[in-house]
């Protein structure tokens, strides 16, 4: 949550089981601290004091929360400061420096404040003395994919550190011991009571790719007598998603889908009933009542055939022909209709569109291949069907066999800490 000035930020993390866990996202650059819900300072109640000579220390504690300001890491997030460098080719006056707590719990004398920003390579001073700006030797990077990962490659996860009583002061002094740091997040979740509380492992975003790997490469970090488990952000985020997904795993195996053995039940009595509906339907062919035809016309349609056969005086059922096809079949409806309807024919010749097509009555075994390829073609219509309908039965038998308030929501989280 970004203040007046976008100097603190809380961010949700990733959801782990039923607790949402809250990075409390303090940033830091080297020595300095970023107070949670830091308040602008007001000059009315806030005057100006002429401070004596500053120490060496506290030069170099403002200069380091000035670089901070305009760093990578909070450029890239800072809208307050954004929007003030926008203005004027970058400067941003000094009152509304100092209208940053932090910076004015340091010093409010703004000659002191110059003079600790003086040596700095980052930061540029304006002629009149009144305005500051990140040098534009040191332009911002494009915040893209390449950076993400160029951020993330120099990240380190580390856990271990007291639940209780550990701050983000005593983090940066305990850091000051090993390589420069840029950015410390301490990871943290909301309680019952809805209090964010420390979970006791934190982020460590080092300067450069040399000094991450620096630290990783260290045999030993304590934090007093306890022994930091240290990892690269990476090798942590992946390791988080094969855990929830042998969580599902697990889940799966000890609670069978109870919904979906109902719908392959179902599915399996629907294609029994259908094999035994197409079996019947063919057992239920009268014998004699199928006729062979060959030498047909290319320009001949089914209709054809069927009208052909119909001014015989044939019941036609079915005709099975396509056309271009020169041999068909032709199913009566009656017994033995097959030879009667033929007898009526010249030679058994049957004119169509104006040419003769050559019939024979299908008999014997001929017959009964026909009727199984006719059971075949007719199973593979069935198990299409079946298919085809398969989803949409599924989703009304879940629906049906289900409470919605069974449901449970998709978890949902951003990997990045940022």
């Amino acid at each position: 949550m970004e203040n007046g000035q976008g100097e603190t930020v809380l961010k949700t993390e990733t959801q782990t089981e039923n607790k949402t866990e809250v990075v409390d996202e303090t940033k830091i650059n080297d020595a300095n601290v970023e107070v949670k819900d830091e308040k602008p300072v007001s000059e009315e109640h806030s005057p100006k004091v002429k401070s004596e000579e500053p120490s060496s220390e506290l030069l170099e504690k403002i200069k380091n929360q000035i670089e901070f300001y305009f760093g990578d890491v909070n450029m890239q997030r800072d809208k307050y400061l954004n929007e003030q460098t926008n203005l004027d080719e970058g400067w941003v006056p000094m009152t509304i420096m100092l209208n940053f707590k932090l910076l004015a719990s340091m010093s409010q004398d703004i000659d002191v404040i110059l003079e600790a920003i003086k040596s700095s390579e980052l930061m540029e001073i304006s002629e009149d003395r009144k305005k500051i700006r990140r040098s534009p030797k040191h332009p911002l990077p494009v915040y893209d994919e390449e950076y993400r990962k160029a951020r993330e490659a120099k990240t380190v996860y580390l856990k271990g550190f007291p639940m209780q009583d550990t701050t983000i002061e005593k983090l940066i002094t305990f850091f000051s011991a090993y390589e420069p740091f840029v950015n410390i997040v301490m990871r943290k979740y909301m309680d019952k009571e809805k209090k964010l509380q420390f979970k006791g492992s934190i982020f460590v975003q080092f300067k450069t790719l040399e000094d991450a790997k620096a630290f990783m490469a260290r045999e030993s970090v304590k934090y007093g007598d306890t022994e930091l488990i240290k990892m690269w952000s990476s090798d942590y985020y992946e390791s988080k998603i094969q855990e929830r997904e042998d969580r599902r795993q697990k889940r799966s195996e000890k609670k069978p889908n109870r919904s979906a053995s109902i719908v392959m039940e179902y599915k399996k009595i629907i294609f029994e009933t259908k094999e035994q509906e197409s079996a019947a339907k063919i057992n239920q062919f009268p014998k004699g009542c199928m006729i062979y035809f060959t030498n047909v016309p290319d320009e001949c349609l089914r209709e054809d055939i069927k009208e052909s056969l119909g001014e015989l005086g044939a019941n036609v059922a079915y005709v099975d022909f396509h056309k271009g096809n020169a041999a068909g079949y032709a199913r009566l409806e009656g017994e033995n209709d097959a030879k009667t309807v033929i007898d009526k024919m010249h030679e058994s010749k049957l004119s169509v569109r104006g040419k003769d097509v050559t019939c024979c009555v299908l008999e014997g075994e001929e017959e009964e291949k026909y009727f199984l390829k006719v059971k075949k073609h007719m199973t593979i219509a069935n198990l299409r069907k079946r298919s085809k309908k398969g989803r949409n039965t599924q989703v009304a038998t879940k629906r049906h066999m289900s409470d919605s308030s069974d449901a449970v929501p998709a978890k949902k989280g951003n990997n990045s800490f940022e």
